[in-house]
């Protein structure tokens, strides 16, 4: 079984945790922050998308781009679980939190790209 990969997007309380569980050929991603919790699923097929986001919840901007975004990239089924809350949030923190998935994206997606580079070059030696 392939281990988690683990990494941080911002800091204080507008940072978001991800961790990345490759399943085969394809990922689980949490995506949390502040009060973690469910607040949407987001699973992409080779860029087709479907979504559940409880009433009331607005992680569907977190997880939704994401899930979309790898699975058409890595032409995968990815799943993307997102829950974040924080209490009295401002405009400014709600920006933050934005900038802050908008650059977790690009790291996941590095991060993937080059662990499937290190895959295929194993499997040329």
């Amino acid at each position: 079984m392939n281990e988690s990969i683990k990494l941080l997007s911002g800091h204080g309380k507008t940072a978001l945790s991800y961790e990345i569980i490759p399943v085969g050929r394809d990922f689980l991603i949490l995506l949390t922050g502040g009060d973690a919790h469910i607040g949407c699923t987001a699973i992409g097929d080779d860029g087709r998308l479907c979504s559940y986001t409880p009433k009331s919840h607005k992680d569907d901007a977190l997880a939704i781009p994401l899930a979309k975004k790898v699975s058409e990239t890595f032409r995968c089924v990815c799943t993307v679980v997102a829950g974040f809350h924080l209490d009295d949030i401002t405009r400014k923190e709600i920006i933050e939190v934005v900038a802050n998935s908008q650059k977790g994206m690009v790291l996941v997606l590095k991060l993937l790209q080059n662990r499937l580079i290190r895959l295929s070059n194993s499997d040329t030696d």
